[in-house]
């Protein structure tokens, strides 16, 4: 039959007369049948909140407290609390700060306590034992000054007074600052930024029970002092864990406040 379809034998014979048509492409439109749609791929951060995924630290699936917020507050809380008594003040405003950064460990901000390396501890010590040396000798008689003013309530001679001292510097104000500031503010603002902010929290919380007007000098190395330890505690929780810049500043702070008392 003319114009019928005869396939070709092994020597080509039997094609269509006639131009050959173009080839049609192959239709795209609709996907291949025979595979699902793949989910996507969990990875340990989806349930393990301390997952490094090797960019700088943990990542959480919770909405984090805003440690800014937390900070402005406590600012205002230490103004407002400024007619009180000295002593009582410390204790308020060390507890919300801490408060605070409880907070922020309980709702998966990803603070970590856990020490993988007993030599950070080392260097935490090292550093807190080697600053705080250094500054209290080029100002024994001047820091010793500034912890009776700070803490003595107008009664430098109470006997619990070097008691309170301790407490202050060993459990309250280390817990407090480190949670806050090097736990949750640290990690998402760089050191610089949270150091300053840390130094002008200190100066605002000790320079209203200071005396500046009597020794301006006193204000001078307690305010520089403070600076280079912020930095100091910001640098150590970067590179050696929260624990090392936990008892640096135990170390440091003991040493600036409570041994020049001791050996006054």
């Amino acid at each position: 039959m003319t114009g019928a379809f005869d396939a070709p034998d092994e020597h080509g014979q039997g094609a269509p007369s006639g131009p050959r048509r173009p080839m049609q492409p192959r239709d795209r439109r609709h996907p291949r049948t025979g595979h699902l749609p793949q989910a996507i791929p969990k990875v340990p951060g989806d349930w393990d909140p301390e997952w490094d995924d090797g960019e700088g630290g943990p990542r959480s699936r919770r909405q984090d407290l805003d440690p800014v917020l937390g900070y402005i507050l406590v600012m205002a809380l230490s103004v407002g609390l400024t007619p009180i008594p000295a002593n009582t003040r410390y204790v308020v405003l060390w507890g919300v700060m801490a408060a605070m950064g409880g907070m922020a460990f309980l709702l998966g901000s990803g603070i970590r306590l856990k020490v993988a390396d007993p030599g950070d501890l080392v260097w935490g010590i090292g550093l807190g034992l080697f600053t705080g040396g250094t500054l209290m000798l080029a100002g024994s008689d001047t820091l010793a000054t500034a912890a009776e003013r700070l803490f003595g309530a107008g009664d430098p001679q109470n006997p619990l007074l070097d008691s309170w001292v301790f407490q202050a510097t060993a459990f309250a104000m280390p817990v407090a600052e480190s949670l806050f500031f090097r736990g949750a503010m640290q990690r998402v603002h760089p050191i610089p930024v949270v150091a300053v902010l840390a130094s002008l929290w200190s100066m605002l919380m000790f320079f209203p029970n200071l005396g500046l007007g009597d020794a301006p000098v006193v204000g001078v190395l307690f305010g520089s002092a403070i600076i280079l330890l912020n930095f100091l505690y910001g640098y150590v929780h970067w590179r050696h864990g929260l624990a090392a810049s936990f008892f640096c500043q135990i170390i440091a702070g003991t040493l600036l406040l409570l041994v020049p008392r001791l050996v006054a």
